[in-house]
């Protein structure tokens, strides 16, 4: 080998794209003298190619469906040109002498793999030193630096910080797609070693390791422990077949060990009973499947298919090589010149430059899959801002009750627990549960925005409306309030048929008050902004600014190209209750099934207790359909915001009659995957959906003409007319940037 053999790093990325981008700023700062980047991406929907474009040196392949980890990393081997192949997850930072330490341990050709420490965030503790596993598949990860595997343990690696030999990885066949998360480079490690090869730790090569959320990582507690277990098994039947005990006493002391786990730390009172028990069925069903997947592997027909090449396998149509976009001359001209950061669009107007905002958002949710639509696009402002420079902070409810302080990227964020209200002396009785929520919060919110106008120097705050999260702020007004328009408390009242009382009509109150009080209005649609005002007295013309939501827009390469001849598949996005008009979509089902046999209806939305009597939902709309229907119709519960994108990508309609929008967000979520929309003619979805145009409006609750809409969409060239419309929509009016924009000229006014 080579003083310094070509090593090719491979990062595989998926909707990570503010990490992404510190990951390869490490990468480019290597000392290392011979190395390519190879980025496998997603594919992504978050901006990653704007990522990418910055790096123009790097090599990127394109995937065309999320497969997994190992099939990503499969990709990497494919394409890379180095004897050395690297590995770095997305969320993590290399130290400058990385690659420089891992060549070195590269000493003969016996040495097969080579990698290093892993610190955690901000290096106060390791996720990996020096770790083995045995053939039970539990792995022992931190050890003494000098401590060696004994009989029947083997070396491993951790996959964000490992390297092979690419002659290695192709005699063994690569990463078994199987593994799509969790025990793949462990598995890959045992592989290379019964190959008769090394596996050496160089401690001194490290990487910082992040280990944010993802779409198989939410929390300590919230993983894919079903993929996670039956990983654990297959890994001891696949690798030691040929052994008795792994098809008894190694699989079922697996299983014991991850439920012994978890049981220590439900009765540390550290997670709750339904937690556990979600965990349990989960670690059950996956050491079953590991289990049936081991057996099949060794004594079903897979059995000849044992010594598969992972990585020449993959056929040429499931990836691609991406590349830029075509910069204008301008731009071009811009870039070379300057590193500075991109131009904030009001600078655009004025011709300068204007100093950056300090902005807090007040917002009860916030996470990185949301469910509520304040959740959305206060995400999307925050991260929106923050991007072109401007410092951001958001103040949200804290799940726990305790307080916490994040970043996620750019943004600020600070949890925090509701403020007592007992404490407040506050005549809110325990029959005024909604108004003591709405001042618990937005008290806890108030005190914590005085705190960072003090300590950060915080100029503007925005809220929505929904709950009176702004009601303090706009009391004691320590700096300018911005207030969001979206859906007020009474038609929530009148589309839900809720009876009027003190505690509803003390909420109303709040709500009127914080905008009478507020210092300018944000109305998401021409709608809410008369219904604000005919319903609150006291607001002013002038005080309303219009401000359509943006979002995201995934990128061209990524659409689907509209099909016919195959099943049709028509997606409803919502909770299930009556005010999204899920009754509505149900009774229009049969007539649309008659006449198009090959529909499928998916149904994305968390059940809820709201039918008639109390109940699940679900429930009351299956009871009520003709049980020859169901087979047309699919459901699935809560899903992370990745998966969200997947199912609108892989759709041919989108449908959501709800009886009232303020705005309507999950059109222009479909509208921008080229989809076209069906909804309904009130609140603010005409102003969303061009009717012939991007989509239909139709009469709420009628059925009949809702079926003949979803049929008449069954023409495919229609389906890609009006997608390519809506697309062009979002990119022109329902963008962030648009969003930031106008947001913006209210802000500057402001301050």
């Amino acid at each position: 080998m080579k003083a310094h053999p070509l090593v090719s790093v491979v990062v595989c990325t998926y909707n990570r794209a503010e990490y992404l981008d510190v990951c390869l700023l490490s990468l480019h700062r290597q000392s290392y003298p011979d190395y390519e980047i190879i980025v496998v991406n997603g594919p992504s929907t978050d901006g990653t190619d704007r990522v990418l474009a910055k790096y123009p040196d790097i090599r990127v392949i394109l995937q065309k469906e999320l497969n997994g980890l190992s099939f990503a990393r499969n990709l990497g081997i494919r394409v890379a040109e180095g004897e050395i192949v690297a590995f770095i997850d997305d969320d993590a930072v290399a130290d400058a002498h990385w690659l420089d330490r891992l060549a070195t341990g590269y000493t003969d050709q016996e040495v097969g793999g080579v990698g290093g420490l892993v610190y955690g965030p901000r290096r106060t503790h390791y996720h990996f030193d020096n770790g083995i596993i045995g053939k039970c598949g539990i792995p022992d990860p931190i050890r003494d630096p000098a401590a060696t595997a004994k009989k029947g343990e083997f070396a491993i690696l951790m996959g964000t910080n490992c390297s092979f030999l690419r002659s290695a990885l192709l005699e063994v066949g690569g990463f078994d797609p199987y593994f799509r998360y969790y025990h793949d480079e462990s598995e890959l490690c045992v592989r290379i070693t019964k190959a008769r090869y090394r596996i050496v730790y160089q401690r001194d090569a490290f990487v910082v390791h992040y280990m944010v959320e993802g779409h198989n990582r939410r929390s300590p507690y919230d993983q894919n422990w079903y993929e996670i277990v039956k990983n654990v098994v297959y890994y001891t039947m696949k690798n030691f077949g040929g052994e008795l005990q792994s098809y008894s006493t190694r699989p079922l002391y697996s299983c014991y060990w991850w439920l012994s786990h978890f049981k220590d730390d439900y009765f540390a009172r550290q997670m709750s009973f339904r937690e556990f028990r979600d965990i349990c069925r989960k670690v059950l069903q996956g050491s079953l499947r590991g289990y049936r997947d081991g057996l099949n592997f060794n004594f079903a027909s897979v059995k000849n298919n044992r010594a598969r090449d992972f990585i020449s396998d993959i056929p040429e149509d499931m990836f691609g090589v991406w590349k830029p976009p075509e910069k204008s001359e301008t731009e071009a001209v811009q870039q070379s010149g300057s590193e500075e950061p991109e131009e904030r669009p009001e600078a655009k107007r004025s011709g300068r430059i204007p100093s950056p905002l300090k902005i807090a958002y007040i917002s009860q949710e916030y996470s990185r899959d949301c469910i509520g639509g304040n959740c959305f696009h206060t995400r999307n402002l925050a991260r929106g801002f923050a991007d072109i420079g401007h410092e951001v902070h958001v103040i949200a409810l804290s799940e726990t009750r305790r307080a916490q302080d994040y970043m996620d990227g750019s943004v600020h964020v600070h949890k925090v627990p509701p403020y007592p209200t007992d404490s407040l002396n506050l005549k809110l009785t325990e029959d005024m549960p909604v108004s003591r929520k709405n001042i618990a919060f937005s008290y806890a919110a108030a005190l914590k925005l005085i705190e960072l106008k003090r300590m950060s120097g915080v100029q503007i705050a925005e809220a929505p409306l929904w709950d009176a999260q702004g009601f303090v702020l706009s009391l004691v007004s320590p700096v300018p309030l911005v207030i969001r328009l979206v859906t007020p408390l009474c038609k929530f009242i009148e589309i839900q048929k809720m009876g009027i009382t003190k505690d509803l009509r003390v909420a109303n109150w709040l709500e009127g008050e914080t905008l009478r009080r507020a210092d300018k209005l944000i109305a998401i649609s021409n709608n809410i902004g008369t219904l604000i005002k005919e319903h609150h007295k006291g607001i002013g013309n002038g005080k309303i600014a219009y401000g359509p939501l943006g979002i995201d827009l995934p990128d061209k390469e990524l659409l689907k190209t509209a099909k016919s001849g195959e099943e049709l598949g028509i997606l409803y996005v919502g909770r299930l209750e009556k005010r999204k008009g899920i009754d509505t979509l149900f009774k229009a089902v049969p007539r649309v099934v008659r006449e198009m046999p090959n529909a499928m209806f998916t149904i994305v939305g968390k059940d809820t207790d709201l039918a008639p009597g109390g109940g699940s939902y679900r429930k009351y709309l299956l009871k009520r359909m003709e049980r020859k229907y169901h087979k047309f119709m699919v459901f699935t519960d809560f899903v992370t915001s990745e998966q969200l994108q997947e199912y609108y990508r892989n759709c041919d309609i989108f449908v959501a009659p709800s009886l009232y929008e303020s705005f309507g967000q999950i059109y222009i979520e479909a509208m921008a995957w080229g989809k076209p929309v069906i909804g309904c003619n009130v609140g603010g979805i005409p102003e969303v959906i061009e009717d012939g145009r991007t989509g239909f409006v139709i009469s709420p609750e009628d059925a009949n003409e809702l079926a003949e809409r979803i049929i008449a969409l069954r023409d495919i060239n229609l389906r890609k007319q009006m997608g390519q419309r809506g697309r062009k929509a979002v990119e022109d009016v329902f963008s962030v940037r648009n969003m930031v924009e106008k947001t913006s000229e209210v802000y500057r006014e402001l301050v």
